[in-house]
């Protein structure tokens, strides 16, 4: 596995090359919030609630275009 891997960096580095992408969806997060899931983009154009984090995902993936079928 090489060392490259996003897996494998601390949330600083991370966070620190999406903010240097200009506005891409390079990353999302689903955290919850009073009972709800708050679920954000990289890109600043999607930010929605939801009752539980598969929905948070499935629309992740929905609003990234790598949903399939």
């Amino acid at each position: 596995m090489s060392d490259d891997s996003a897996l494998h960096e601390k949330p600083l580095e991370f966070l620190s090359s999406i903010a240097n992408t200009g506005g891409s969806c390079d990353g999302q997060a689903i955290l919850p919030l009073n009972g709800h899931f708050r679920c954000t983009c990289s890109c600043g154009a999607w930010d929605i609630e939801v009752d539980d984090p598969q929905e948070g995902l499935r629309q992740a993936r929905i609003h990234t275009g790598s949903m399939t079928g």
